[in-house]
């Protein structure tokens, strides 16, 4: 890859920072103010999509021109100042970004990636909403009413708000639109019985093979699948998907469905591994990483590749490319030097090929630099490589220091618990 990095050239990153706010009591303040909405980033500095939305929407000029119709705040989702918030909106995934009235109430939000064009266009329909609550827009008959209420209440888990705006959806939106595929997919997403959802899935690949949206409900079926030993996926179902995904490389659908031609790839391979098609599984892989690569030459100059960096890696790690994958982690290891992410990387890639020796120092590293969420997760990843010396003493102390300055309230819906959860199963296995 021969990148401004590996040519030895580095131009400084140029901030978006400039124009968000990381202060919350300020920007409710000064949006209530003003009466401006607001937009809430939820974010992680570890997360490819965020840090795309970085370099591809909130660097450009268009969305810093409309963007001053807006207050912006940016939330670091690994922070523990960030708990209320994130419980108060019920933020499960990241990116999330929340769109609300001046007041704070939610009006509309985006899980995921989202490029420019349609990141602009949800700005419209936000600032064309005039700041209407939610449960007005749930009782309107129009569609981006409709749309609005389907997204929040689904996102937020309130199952019974989602499927009223969905049982009036179903009359307004036509097959073979993303919003129709958008419906169906957060209508699955709602079922809690395992069986009554797998064959949901199985029914949605049968009508509507030929949508984009399908590689996402495959990866959803075969999940259904995880915990049942006597129960196995229809192939058939699956290979005629896999037959049509030629066509769904240039479907118009695409943008609305925060999906691309290399995330269609991406989740094209996670399904040839999981039905144990390993050699197809792994070309696929490779040819993200190579749409990546390509990718991140394109960025503006002085512009940071760390999203398409973050991606390769993990493209370059499923193709079983261990090596290239931990050189360009170490690369940006040593770009990043006081911050968690490559070092945690290069520490997982090398506890991959059984290097415990040498991913422990950097994961050590990765850990004295972490903070929040994040050093839950270092100091898991440095509890299982203390386990393979071993050294018990130093892991109970990264243990011990872990759960003694991370206590989140119980009441709190936030990952945290789960990674707290994740390190005391870690420590119990020692």
């Amino acid at each position: 890859m021969k990148s401004l990095f590996l040519l030895g050239i580095f131009f400084p990153f140029i901030s978006w920072a400039s124009i968000f706010s990381s202060d919350v009591k300020t920007s409710f303040f000064e949006a209530k103010k003003e009466k401006k909405p607001i937009i809430i980033d939820f974010f992680g500095i570890w997360c490819p999509p965020c840090n795309e939305l970085d370099e591809t929407v909130f660097e450009t000029a268009a969305f810093i021109e409309k963007s001053k119709a807006f207050k912006l705040l940016r939330v670091d989702a690994d922070k523990d100042s960030s708990w209320s918030l994130k419980d108060k909106y019920k933020v499960g995934g990241y990116p999330t970004i929340l769109f609300t009235d001046f007041k704070g109430s939610e009006i509309y939000r985006i899980v995921g990636y989202r490029d420019l064009k349609q990141f602009l266009q949800i700005m419209d329909l936000v600032l064309n909403s005039k700041n209407k609550k939610l449960e007005e827009a749930c009782k309107s008959d129009a569609e981006d009413d409709l749309w609005r209420c389907a997204v929040v209440c689904s996102e937020r888990k309130n199952l019974e708000c989602s499927s009223q705006a969905y049982a009036k959806l179903q009359a307004l939106l036509k097959p073979g639109t993303a919003r129709f595929d958008w419906v169906r997919t957060y209508a699955m997403e709602s079922v809690t019985i395992p069986d009554m959802q797998r064959d949901g899935y199985a029914s949605l690949l049968k009508l509507y093979p030929n949508t984009p949206q399908a590689l996402v409900w495959v990866v959803s079926y075969l999940a259904t699948f995880d915990d049942e030993k006597n129960l196995k996926p229809k192939l058939e179902l699956i290979d005629n998907v896999l037959k049509l995904f030629p066509q769904m490389l240039n479907d118009s659908r695409l943008p609305e469905l925060g999906l691309s031609q290399r995330s269609l790839i991406q989740i094209k391979a996670e399904i040839l591994g999981k039905i144990d098609r390993r050699e197809e599984s792994v070309s696929a892989w490779r040819e993200a990483s190579n749409i990546l690569e390509k990718e991140a030459t394109q960025l503006p100059k002085g512009t940071n590749p760390r999203a398409f960096t973050l991606d390769r890696i993990t493209c370059l790690e499923a193709a079983g490319d261990l090596e290239k994958a931990l050189k360009l982690a170490d690369q940006y290891r040593i770009l990043y030097p006081d911050e968690f992410t490559f070092h945690s990387l290069s520490a997982q890639i090398l506890e991959r090929m059984k290097k415990y020796s040498e991913a422990i120092p950097i994961a050590k590293k990765g850990y004295e630099v972490s903070y929040g969420d994040n050093k839950i997760r270092m100091a898991t990843l440095l509890i299982r490589l203390y386990s393979t010396v071993p050294d018990k003493s130093s892991a109970k102390a990264v243990f011990d220091q872990v759960t003694s300055q991370i206590k989140p309230d119980a009441k709190l819906q936030i990952r945290t618990h789960r990674y707290l959860k994740r390190l005391q199963d870690a420590w119990s296995k020692f």
